[in-house]
C-alpha cells in the first residue's frame, strides 16, 4: 500500500499511464505522474489546466479530469502538442480528498474509495495553432474563446484509466458549505457542454 498506484488507459492510437499517490487526505494534494503516447500519424493536443475532481456517492469513484472538455468563456488555455509517435511526460496535483463523505461504520456500507483519471485532448490542432506552445498558461481573449468553443467541442476527445483503490484517511465530517467550490479546490470556471 505504499507504493504509487498505476493506472493505464488506451483509446483510439492513443494511450495514457499514470502513477497516483495510494492515500488520500483531507487537505493534502495528491500528487499525479503521467504520460501521454500519441501513436496517431497526426499531431494532437492537451491543455494545460489544473485538473478537476468528481465524486460519484453511489459507486464511490473519484473522477479527476485533465485537460478540458471546452476552453473558457474568455481564458483560452496553452495547449502541449504531442506529435505522432511522441511521449509527454506531465505531473499535476489534484485535491480530491475534501470531495468524499465521511466512511460509514457499518460493515454493510462499502467503504471502498476508486479513483480514476479521465483525459480529454484534441485529435486535430489545426484549429489551434496559436495556443500551441505558448509561453503564457492562457490568453484572454473573449471573441476568440466564443469562436473556437464549437471546434474546440468537435474535436475534443476522451479517454478513461482503469480505476484504482485509494485510501482515505483522516475524513471529517462535511462542512455545511459545499467543499468542492472552495477556492482551494476549484479552477477557474470554464464554459460547459449546452
Amino acid at each position: 500500500m505504499s507504493e504509487p498506484r498505476r493506472v493505464v488507459g488506451t483509446e483510439s492510437a492513443v494511450r495514457i499511464d499514470a502513477e497516483i499517490s495510494h492515500e488520500m487526505r483531507p487537505g493534502s494534494p495528491v500528487t499525479i505522474t503521467y504520460q501521454i503516447t500519441n501513436q496517431r500519424d497526426a499531431a494532437i493536443a492537451v491543455a494545460d489546466i489544473l485538473p478537476e475532481t468528481s465524486f460519484d456517492r453511489e459507486t464511490r469513484m473519484v473522477t479527476v479530469s485533465i485537460g478540458s472538455e471546452v476552453p473558457g468563456a474568455t481564458l483560452l488555455p496553452r495547449l502541449v502538442r504531442i506529435g505522432p509517435g511522441e511521449t509527454k511526460g506531465f505531473s499535476t496535483i489534484a485535491r480530491v480528498a475534501q470531495l468524499i463523505p465521511t466512511q460509514s461504520a457499518d460493515p454493510n456500507v462499502a467503504n471502498t474509495t476508486l479513483l480514476r483519471l479521465k483525459v480529454n485532448f484534441l485529435g486535430d490542432t489545426a484549429p489551434f495553432t496559436e495556443l500551441l506552445d505558448i509561453p503564457e498558461k492562457a490568453v484572454a481573449d473573449a471573441k476568440r474563446a466564443d469562436e473556437l468553443f464549437a471546434p474546440w467541442l468537435e474535436r475534443n476527445e476522451v479517454i478513461y484509466t482503469n480505476a484504482v483503490p485509494v485510501k482515505v484517511t483522516g475524513l471529517r465530517p462535511p462542512a455545511a458549505s459545499n467543499p468542492a467550490t472552495s477556492p482551494a479546490s476549484t479552477p477557474a470556471p470554464r464554459r460547459r457542454r449546452g
